[in-house]
């Protein structure tokens, strides 16, 4: 009834108030968030120029949208960083000088239109003496130090949030600096609803973006992101999907496009109640996404209405985006599922942690005058069950994770897991699944980190549509992560061409990675801001003392010798 009743305020606002801005009494608010390609340019200035009239225009465009996200790392870079004013300083770039053009004009343009507008950019601090902020890293000798930052400007311009990113990808390392402390950031908008708000990687660790809901009760968050597609768990859309799912959040996804380097994939997500939009595509492409989005405070919207099943052998495919490979799948408990099975049962245990299969397929049958290679490959399928924390993210950081999951392979080797047939193979669904449930009994989260969520994906690398699957909880983990809980994902409605059905638990592990470099090794007490110029207090008073006892140790020596 709740749901029905939100569905009906939902319409009525529509209809109701279509070129009016959202009041905090409304039912919904209007979001927009941009895939954008990175500009073609021969210098890093006529990069971020370009970068800049792009962002312009498509303000100057969208409409009666309340906020918009752009992407990371497409604006601007190292060449072009800017100072960004902390929130407290309630400045407005728009009529400052002290800033990149960009900012400035991008500030004048959320004024002129009246919204929100989130960027990221790589902006610049001053360090030297002393001066700046606290971070895990000493200053560099150019005196100036950058971060991944997301800034937020408001209706009139001004700068309300601003928030550094905390988990780096590896080409940041050397040049990006993380602070001692995260950020976490937030943001209260005039209609109503208040934002968290990250940046890519971060989205995989308890601190800031776990944090925000937990700790923070926020239940909508911007995300700007230059995402590496992994398979078979961690695909864009897929992981973003999962992410506000699990948390049952809405989340604004701003993705890069640049498909042949693994990053696509941007939506607009309902919490539990799934996506409202999301793409991902095969070539660069620059896109806008708008959409109303329920305010939480009234209900939670109900998952979306799918078409009918119809079985089919050829399915679409894309295999345009690259993606990397999860090597995690190498150390599973896990078992090759027959070529030909149409009923499986099993329970599969790695140490203590067990998970409950139970698949039936039917073969697919071609379609009138449909017409097969003799040379067509079909996908093979594996189920696989993991817990501890000998395993990665992307090949970045240690992770700690418990996973039941089904996943497809291009052969029957573990090590063809995790990649998908490329372009030029024709492949066919020999069967299709009329019944696939995974149940798995997840260990409690002592910490009490730890989110359970579910990861699917189809041949489209977009997943499963919340409407066609099933997922229960006993008891309820958000409320319950000092115990056990019973998780159980089950197909509602048939499915061609998975290549992904998973329930996927990060547990936020302790254990550090510290990526060969000194200021990120948790022992270390690096240099911060008070020993930037490259000695510190205690380094000085150590010299001095020496050279006292020196002298001191001389003046003695003379005296004896004149005696």
């Amino acid at each position: 009834m709740k749901s029905m009743h939100l569905s009906f305020l939902l319409l009525a606002a529509l209809l109701s108030s279509s070129h009016q801005l959202s009041k905090p009494e409304d039912p919904i608010y209007t979001a927009a968030v941009v895939e954008h390609s990175s500009p073609e340019g021969d210098s890093p200035r006529t990069r971020t120029i370009l970068a800049s009239e792009s962002f312009q225009k498509i303000i100057g465009e969208v409409g009666d949208v309340d906020i918009i996200v752009f992407p990371e790392h497409v604006l601007n870079s190292d060449a072009t960083a800017t100072f960004v004013p902390h929130e407290f300083q309630n400045i407005t770039p728009c009529y400052q000088t002290d800033y990149e053009l960009f900012l400035i004009e991008l500030s004048c343009s959320a004024r002129a239109n009246s919204l929100y507008v989130v960027i990221n950019v790589v902006e610049k601090e001053l360090c030297a003496h002393g001066a700046g902020s606290d971070t895990l890293d000493p200053c560099p000798s150019t005196g100036v130090r950058y971060f991944n930052t997301n800034v937020v400007f408001d209706r009139t311009g001004r700068i309300i949030s601003r928030y550094r990113k905390t988990h780096l990808w590896r080409h940041e390392y050397y040049s990006i600096s993380v602070l001692r402390t995260p950020d976490v950031s937030t943001f209260t908008t005039d209609f109503g609803v208040t934002f968290g708000h990250f940046i890519c990687f971060d989205m995989l660790f308890y601190d800031p973006a776990l944090k925000l809901v937990v700790e923070h009760n926020i239940t909508d968050i911007v995300y700007p992101t230059y995402w590496f597609s992994e398979l078979p768990f961690l695909g864009a859309v897929q992981l973003q999907e999962g992410w506000a799912f699990g948390n049952d959040v809405n989340v604004l996804a701003a993705d890069a496009s640049k498909p042949a380097g693994r990053t696509s994939g941007s939506g607009i997500y309902a919490g539990r109640g799934g996506r409202l939009v999301a793409e991902i595509f095969e070539q660069p492409t620059t896109k806008l996404f708008i959409s109303e989005v329920p305010k939480r405070s009234h209900g939670q919207l109900s998952p979306s209405f799918t078409p009918l099943f119809t079985p089919q052998r050829k399915t679409q495919r894309l295999t345009g985006l690259a993606a990397y490979r999860d090597n995690n799948v190498d150390i599973f408990e896990g078992e090759l599922l027959a070529e030909d099975f149409l009923s499986f049962e099993r329970q599969l245990c790695h140490g203590s942690f067990c998970c409950s299969f139970s698949i039936e397929r039917k073969v697919t049958s071609p379609a009138e005058n449909e017409v097969t290679s003799s040379e067509a490959k079909s996908y093979r399928y594996r189920i696989g069950v993991y817990w501890g924390n000998e395993t990665t993210v992307i090949g970045v950081d240690r992770t700690e994770q418990a996973t039941c999951a089904l996943f497809a392979c291009t052969d029957v080797r573990i090590a063809s897991c995790g990649y998908i047939f490329p372009e030029n193979q024709e492949v066919i669904n020999t069967h299709h699944f009329t019944k696939l449930s995974i149940s798995g009994n997840f260990p409690a989260a002592p910490r009490g980190r730890r989110l359970i969520m579910p990861s699917t994906l189809n041949a489209l690398f977009l997943p499963v549509s919340v409407a066609d699957y099933e997922w229960q909880e006993s008891p309820e983990a958000a409320k319950n992560l000092d115990q056990p809980i019973l998780v159980d994902l089950k197909l509602a409605k048939p499915q061609n061409d998975l290549l992904t059905f998973a329930i996927w638990a990060n547990y936020f592990t302790e254990i550090p990675s510290t990526h060969n470099l000194d200021h990120m090794q948790p022992h270390v007490t690096s240099p911060s801001t008070s020993a930037s110029s490259g000695i510190s207090a205690l380094g000085i008073f150590w010299v001095l003392s020496c050279l006292l006892i020196v002298k001191i140790t001389s003046d003695y020596s003379r005296q004896i010798s004149w005696s």
